[in-house]
């Protein structure tokens, strides 16, 4: 069985981190051991709007100064957040392009090669399919724009109570074929995968190399749940990861509000029950 993963593979997210500074989330993580970090995109960490984006100078400096990379950059996408992929109003379609955009040129400047993005959200009284098309037309051009700073995007599926639009793996195979574009592929996050009772050996068999990021959290058997709290065995979900060849990384993206009261203790609660499957 070969259920170990290097620990350099791991990643922490500044998304349970909320409450705190950047400073705090920067010293915790690189305490904790861990070499790598996502970046959520709140603003008091830094901030990108449809007009521009913080400048990244500073935030290169502080995350070399901790010997830490930045493996991934997640925006602020999910309802109530104005911007999404799927934005009905012209105004909005507009300002989510640019958001996006910035978004991009953000991870070109701080030498990240991958976005977390997600397909956006209907109206519950529209039909649907109108805003499936609307995400689709709206990826196209930010995977263009991407690909042309040689950066990629990974899609993740949503939980049916975010989005109507991509819940499963059926979802996703249509989503990137509707979109045709080879610089996106998926980020398998395991709390929607388990919503929607699939597995990860189900996610490599129907998508295989198109999976490229994974959001790696415990559950009951969902709740984005820290590891330790959940049902999942990492042991036996790193041995399928790594019989199917997986290269990416493994991001902690845990939601519960009551890891954002202590970030920190949390992430070494996960990092103790790993242990034992890390090399």
């Amino acid at each position: 069985m070969n259920n170990k993963i290097s620990k350099t593979r791991l990643s922490a997210m500044n998304y349970y981190y909320r409450n705190f500074s950047l400073d705090y989330f920067l010293d915790s993580v690189s305490q904790d051991g861990l070499t790598n970090i996502e970046l959520w995109t709140s603003p008091q960490h830094f901030w990108i709007e449809k007009d521009g984006h913080q400048d990244v100078k500073e935030l290169k400096r502080k995350v070399a100064a901790h010997h830490l990379q930045i493996i991934c950059l997640t925006p602020q996408q999910s309802n109530p957040n104005p911007y999404n992929l799927a934005a009905k109003d012209e105004r909005l379609r507009k300002g989510s392009f640019g958001y996006f955009k910035n978004l991009i040129d953000s991870a070109a400047e701080l030498n990240v090669h991958l976005v977390a993005l997600n397909s956006g959200w209907d109206f519950y009284d529209e039909n649907p399919a109108e805003a499936w098309d609307r995400s689709v037309a709206m990826l196209k051009m930010v995977a263009d724009y991407a690909k042309d700073r040689e950066v990629k995007i990974a899609i993740e599926a949503l939980q049916p109570d975010e989005s109507h639009l991509v819940n499963s793996i059926v979802d996703l195979k249509h989503y990137l074929k509707d979109v045709g574009r080879d610089n996106v592929g998926v980020n398998l996050d395991l709390g929607a995968m388990a919503r929607n009772y699939e597995t990860i050996a189900q996610y490599f068999e129907s998508l295989g190399e198109k999976i490229i990021h994974c959001h790696f959290v415990d559950g009951n058997p969902v709740g984005h749940r820290c590891w330790g709290e959940g049902e999942r065995n990492p042991g036996e979900d790193f041995n399928v990861f790594n019989y199917y060849g997986y290269q990416g990384y493994f991001t902690f993206e845990f939601g519960q509000s009551k890891y954002f009261l202590n970030p920190a203790e949390t992430e070494r609660k996960a990092l103790r029950f790993l242990n034992p499957f890390l090399k």
